[in-house]
């Protein structure tokens, strides 16, 4: 099969503060799920009002890949994969992959795109759309693409998916420019010092940097970080 970058290309919100998903109360949950439902991502996928699908993989994944950050035969969920390029460099690297995506319309296209791909249309804050555990999560632009109100709800969803002692590895925008207001989005800017905070009350921060690899469109915007859940 033909490669692109490296892997092989087919063509054939604030929420209550709770240790689990689980542990939402009815109403709260309900309110959640609306939230993350306000944006109309078919609408976006269908009229190809997609910017920030690059038609590859992440640079910032495609660097973290060479450096051996996800084992083989790792299981590694990719929320908010989109058309699921980073789901098809996952697998050709030898992990067990699967992308979630809300919207139908991407995740019909990624199956056809990566028919040897695992794909499922759904919710991230539904803890019933997956009836698994993973041992990472790599996250790229599900995480700013939420409304900032739901990123209490989106680590809690990681921690919940995650297996024990399970890693979540990402790039996050935490420099948007000056010109940017901080809830204009999306892409939604999360500074570091809220994303620590955000993160470590369920997770212990094992690395940040800059990457080494990034989209000409994105110099200067992203840091990654690697974070393992505790307990």
């Amino acid at each position: 099969m033909p490669r692109q970058n490296g892997f092989q290309f087919t063509r054939k919100n604030k929420v209550k503060d709770v240790f689990s998903l689980g542990e939402m109360e009815g109403s709260v949950w309900n309110q959640v799920m609306e939230k993350n439902e306000e944006m109309d991502w078919d609408q976006r996928y269908r009229l190809e009002d997609t910017p920030w699908d690059k038609g590859v993989a992440a640079p910032a994944l495609e660097e973290l890949i060479k450096a051996g950050c996800f084992p083989s035969q790792a299981e590694v969920l990719v929320p908010g994969c989109g058309y699921g390029h980073d789901v098809a460099a996952l697998k050709e690297e030898g992990c067990l992959s699967v992308g979630l995506d809300i919207s139908a319309q991407a995740v019909q296209r990624a199956r056809e795109m990566y028919p040897e791909g695992d794909f499922v249309c759904g919710d991230l804050f539904d803890e019933q759309v997956l009836s698994k555990k993973f041992d990472m999560i790599w996250e790229h632009t599900c995480f700013c693409a939420l409304s900032p109100d739901l990123r209490e709800a989106y680590v809690r969803a990681a921690h919940h998916f995650l297996k024990s002692n399970g890693r979540l590895v990402g790039v996050f925008f935490t420099d948007l420019g000056n010109e940017r207001e901080p809830n204009e989005g999306p892409p939604f800017v999360t500074p570091m010092c809220e994303l620590t905070e955000l993160f470590s009350k369920d997770f212990d921060l094992e690395w940040s940097r800059r990457p080494q690899q990034w989209f000409p469109s994105r110099v200067g915007m992203e840091t990654l970080m690697a974070w393992r859940k505790k307990g």
